[in-house]
């Protein structure tokens, strides 16, 4: 978006900032015979030039850039040093350059000349050309500089499909093929006003371009697989994702590229297995996205005994959050009837469901509408939500059609339907004969959204027509329900997922949330956001939304650390059963097989031994069950680790008595996969080694407490056993501090309960410390005490963690007098209380 804008402005106002480029056509005295022969363009600061030296036989590219574009000082030549430092062959390197500022107002950078069109131009006019196999190379090509980027330190700058060049194949070599240069390094550090873009995004964006170009439809079943790879996972993850632990891939171009070069080699071993199982491994697939469209194998793994399906299956509009891997989207796609559609012959059962499931992820939204802000131009305010009610709409049309094709709809039914809608959506029909009919509204809604995403990208270009506002979308359901009987009395539910800053912006989600905090009987909508600081609970006309009116909100984490042991235990179960069940002849067919039921040891006992120094061991599924946050996807890459540490699944095999795992071997794995987690998290981002200091400080004087310190006013006088903040006041933080507060709960090192309990007349928020990383520090999963510390306290924590830890931690027994530890006790001690407050 922003890049396109930019051009648009330029071929406007480029006689403004650059000057006339024929001044500078003919010889260029500071460099040999070369000439300025052509004038081949220009950028947003910069005149480019095609250079010709007779004596040489050799062209050269120039660069020219006014002074006044530059930045103060010596940092333009920063983009030429960015180029030379780097090795890898897609780089166009800087050769001479001249600063010709007093002399002639501009300096001037040659640059080898690549013969080709930019990846911009190239798109628009050669679309036939852009295939998977070019997609692979292009990103291939483009991993490689990252890689060598990511190495050396150094960031591209304003990596975009106009600084990307593809060449011409040579026609004096065998299968040659095209080539990809990167050029324009930089330029947000060495002109005046530009930044620095983020380089992985920047990518993402290019691939959703290209991928943008394939027809799904039209191509082969190998490509089809490397397609749903490359937009499924590096489009819609690896590249987007920031942080690490999340996503192992994750800015990390090396492990990119062997996914990247793996993805033929699993599509033949899944050909291989295709007829016997979807899974090769019981570990396959960590997340929902990594299933892409296979409908029967996200049938297959998903387990209806999900914790907080009954609140998600609610009739209210409802914020989801939890973990990243608590399974929101799998729940948000298995509940949506195009998925449900997939089952011909549960279809009549379906249909009798109370509600219609309508699923969209906002990938879609971030990449139509990149770091979005609010429009100055009044009139392309509404521009996303009527793209989003288009979309949603879509959706819900494409449900219909299904239908019309299983006979559930009446084709003069369709008719009536389509005539009222193409009036209702203001939309131009077609003077065909099928066009009142579903997929004809398809197809023009499908123009719709197009044409709007290219509104937005050329601000200046009018509006003509009325847009789509909150009530339309809510008209058109109404309309629906009442003219279709299969749909009367039976709501939409919109599952919206991944609506999180900040990749869908707060600004987009103000814009956005006029319409999905809307109130009515026709639908309701259902929002995944990966924490409580990813949701703006407002709109662009300043209405703040209210929990408890206008929306519910289902925190997974809370759920599954609150749920009863039995059930929790039911649902793992379910769900590893499944994925057992998916190979076949895999070694063990339930989690009791792999790794036992563990030792019947109360915490309290596990306590003592702490305290006394005795080594704890973990192990069983009653600890695997403990250890779960809602992170589902982290107890099944723990399990995948226990067997690859044990020698893998031939190893299993051999092994003939119960568990397979040996308790040792579980908690060896227990342990080294918490510390794998925190050494993610300290390498995710500018504040990742601070986050991992804050909860290691935590996690000490904690441990501290288990050692040194009893708890208050219960029998027998067990141990202090805490793993959670309990707050004299709620915080309200400013900086740094809500900046570092708001990363501890989005990265979910800490599972907030906003509600937390009633302290001293007012409500203050409690935060759990995420499960699995209990053993790693020697706590217990206890849910009885807690540290009640104030908010100078956590203030400190949050900003100073090692002076926290060093005038916290105890070092030694604290006596049952409370008179003489009265300040320990005042700061510290909060015991009696369970995970519920009471």
């Amino acid at each position: 978006m922003l890049e396109q804008k930019t051009f648009s402005y330029l071929k406007k106002n480029m006689p403004k900032e650059l000057p006339p480029y024929d001044q500078f056509i003919g010889p260029f005295d500071a460099d040999g015979d070369f000439q300025l022969v052509e004038y081949i363009g220009h950028g947003c600061y910069a005149l480019v030039f095609k250079g010709y030296s007779e004596t040489l036989k050799q062209h050269a590219a120039y660069k020219v850039i006014p002074k006044a574009n530059l930045a103060p000082g010596e940092s333009w030549k920063i983009e030429p040093q960015k180029a030379n430092a780097l090795e890898n062959s897609t780089v166009v390197r800087c050769t001479g350059c001249w600063d010709l500022r007093e002399s002639k107002g501009v300096v001037i950078l040659k640059y080898d000349f690549v013969d080709g069109l930019s990846l911009h131009d190239f798109v628009k006019s050669n679309k036939h050309q852009i295939t998977v196999p070019f997609i692979k190379s292009f990103l291939q090509a483009m991993l490689e500089l990252f890689y060598e980027l990511h190495e050396r330190g150094i960031e591209h700058g304003d990596f975009h499909s106009r600084n990307i060049l593809v060449t011409k194949p040579s026609p004096f070599q065998r299968n040659a093929t095209e080539k990809f240069k990167v050029t324009d390094f930089g330029t947000g550090s060495i002109t005046s006003d530009a930044k620095l873009t983020n380089d992985f995004d920047q990518l993402a964006r290019v691939l959703s371009q290209l991928l943008e170009c394939i027809d799904y439809q039209a191509i082969s079943p190998e490509d089809k697989y490397s397609f749903n790879i490359l937009n499924d996972h590096f489009r819609g993850k690896h590249l987007i994702e920031a942080d690490c632990t999340r996503d192992p891939l994750a800015r990390n171009p090396g492990m990119m590229l062997e996914r990247l070069e793996n993805i033929e080699d699993e599509y033949f071993a899944r050909l291989a297995h295709s007829e016997r199982t979807s899974l090769l491994t019981p570990f396959d697939y960590l997340s929902c996205e990594q299933i892409g469209q296979q409908y029967s194998l996200l049938h297959s793994l998903y387990s209806n005994k999900f914790l907080g399906i009954s609140e998600i299956e609610s009739a209210n509009n409802l914020v989801v959050t939890g973990p990243r891997g608590c399974g929101k989207s799998t729940v948000f796609r298995s509940l949506s009837f195009k998925q449900q559609l997939q089952d011909d012959a549960k279809l009549p059962e379906n249909i009798s469901q109370r509600y219609l499931g309508i699923y969209y992820h906002c990938n879609d939204l971030y990449f139509k509408f990149p770091r979005y802000t609010s429009p100055q131009n009044a009139e392309a305010i509404d521009l996303p939500l009527h793209y989003l009610v288009a979309r949603l709409l879509l959706e819900i049309l494409d449900v219909l059609h299904g239908f019309v094709k299983n006979s559930v709809i009446s084709s003069p039914k369709e008719i009536e339907v389509s005539k009222a809608l193409w009036k209702e959506l203001n939309l131009k029909r077609p003077s065909l004969p099928n066009a009142d009919s579903f997929e004809m509204l398809i197809a023009a809604l499908e123009k719709e959204c197009k044409e709007i995403v290219i509104k937005w990208r050329n601000p200046t270009q009018p509006i003509k027509r009325q847009l789509y506002g909150p009530s339309t979308f809510l008209q058109i359901c109404e309309i629906m329900q009442n003219e279709i009987q299969v749909l009367s009395g039976k709501p939409f539910f919109c599952f919206i997922d991944d609506y999180s800053m900040p990749h869908i912006t707060e600004a987009l989600q103000q814009n956005l949330n006029r319409l999905l905090m809307q109130r009515n009987e026709f639908c309701f909508f259902k929002m995944a956001t990966e924490s409580p600081v990813s949701y703006a609970a407002s709109d662009i006309d300043g209405k703040l939304y209210v929990e408890g009116r206008e929306f519910e909100i289902l925190n997974l984490g809370l759920t599954y650390l609150r749920e009863d042991a039995p059930r929790k235990l039911e649902f793992l179960d379910d769900v590893f059963v499944r994925r057992f069940n998916a190979v076949p002849d895999y070694p063990v067919k339930s989690l009791s097989e792999l790794i036992g039921d563990g030792e019947n040891i109360s915490q309290n006992e596990i306590a003592k031994k702490i305290a006394e120094g005795t080594k704890t061991e973990w192990w069983g599924r009653e600890t695997f069950s403990s250890m779960c946050s809602g992170d589902i996807h982290q107890l099944i890459t723990l399990a995948r680790k226990m067997v690859s540490d044990s020698g893998g699944t031939d190893k299993l095999n051999e092994i003939g008595k119960l568990p397979k795992i040996q308790p040792k071997d579980q908690n060896k794995a227990i342990r080294t996969h918490a510390g794998d987690f925190l050494k993610s998290l300290a390498d995710s981002g500018s504040n990742g080694e601070h986050l991992r200091q804050i909860v290691t400080s935590f996690g000490n004087v904690a441990h501290s407490f288990v050692k040194y310190k009893c708890s208050k006013n219960e029998t027998g006088r067990p141990r202090h056993q805490a793993s959670r903040i309990e707050l004299r006041e709620a915080p309200v933080f400013e900086g740094k501090a809500k900046e570092l507060y708001d990363d501890l709960i989005r990265y979910s090192i800490f599972i907030q309960d906003p509600r937390g309990k009633s302290f001293s007349g007012q409500v203050v928020p409690r935060l759990f410390l995420r499960r699995f990383l209990i053993p790693h520090f020697n706590l217990t999963f206890s849910g009885r005490d807690s540290i009640l510390i104030g908010t100078s306290d956590f203030e400190e924590l949050i900003l100073s963690p090692k002076i926290f830890e060093a005038k916290k931690l105890l070092t030694g027994v604290v006596p049952d007098n409370y008179q003489v530890n009265e300040a320990i006790q005042h700061d510290f001690d909060f015991s009696g209380q369970d995970e519920n407050g009471h």
